[in-house]
């Protein structure tokens, strides 16, 4: 029964589907969890039903130790999505997320065990590529600034000095783990469609290095670029909504 608690602590149903086909499951970017997909959830129809993963420390999962390692928090849920992926799935990741979903394919694919039927990576330049401007070991005040500067905090976060308290250290946790990520040569290229999106405007992420995911594509890869910076997720959400359900569209009908 515990070990039951413990791996569904990782997931939250963003929307329910009467006949659901596929399941798409939602990486959140750093400092956010399950909700940042919540608008999501009324787009796909009966046969898509969306899945949130919810990273220890925030949330419902306040209580758990924050982790600031991508490939310790992938092994930690591996164990738990392995029963989940029992009909067709997709992965969809932004920034984080992105790296995230990338790396729990590479383990599934080692470990032999059922592949998304599309990895869909958003907002984050190819794994190979290491940070040019980390900004996690900066003092308080100066990293809040520069996540600031990236749009990356809501007007009601910045308004409420709790909420802010309650921000900082889960930002800083997911930029360390991103930042400090290191990607390992070995596995070979993915063997699953492999789509990315970028924004055009994007300071964190340079045009080439969305390129370059191509370099970790097997058959089947497509870059899309939005006119949009970090955000561009929610500030596109429509136009991204329409590319993500063009991708699992061609999932659907082979299911």
């Amino acid at each position: 029964m515990q070990h039951d608690a413990i791996n569904k602590r990782w997931f939250r149903k963003i929307g329910s589907a009467a006949a659901p086909k596929l399941q798409l499951f939602c990486f959140p970017y750093g400092g956010s969890g399950p909700g940042a997909y919540r608008s999501w959830q009324n787009h796909f129809g009966d046969q898509v039903e969306l899945t949130g993963i919810l990273y220890p420390g925030r949330e419902a999962r306040i209580a758990d130790p924050l982790m600031i390692d991508i490939k310790k928090i992938t092994a930690s849920l591996l164990p738990s999505i392995l029963p989940r992926l029992h009909r067709p799935f997709a992965f969809f990741g932004h920034s984080m997320g992105a790296l995230i979903s990338f790396e729990l394919t590479r383990m599934l694919q080692a470990a032999n065990k059922p592949m998304p039927s599309q990895l869909i990576v958003s907002g984050t330049g190819a794994p190979h590529i290491p940070e040019r401007d980390p900004i996690h070991h900066l003092p308080d005040q100066e990293f809040m600034q520069a996540v600031i500067d990236l749009n990356g905090l809501p007007p009601e976060v910045l308004a409420n000095r709790e909420l802010l308290a309650y921000a900082l250290p889960v930002i800083r946790a997911d930029f360390t783990a991103c930042e400090t990520y290191e990607f390992d040569q070995q596995g070979g290229k993915i063997g699953c469609p492999l789509t990315v999106f970028g924004g055009s405007k994007d300071p964190l992420v340079e045009a080439d290095d969305f390129e370059q995911w191509e370099q970790h594509a097997g058959d089947e890869y497509q870059l899309q670029m939005f006119d949009g910076d970090h955000f561009f997720i929610d500030t596109h959400r429509d136009q991204v909504l329409s590319c993500v359900q063009q991708r699992l569209d061609r999932v659907l009908v082979a299911a």
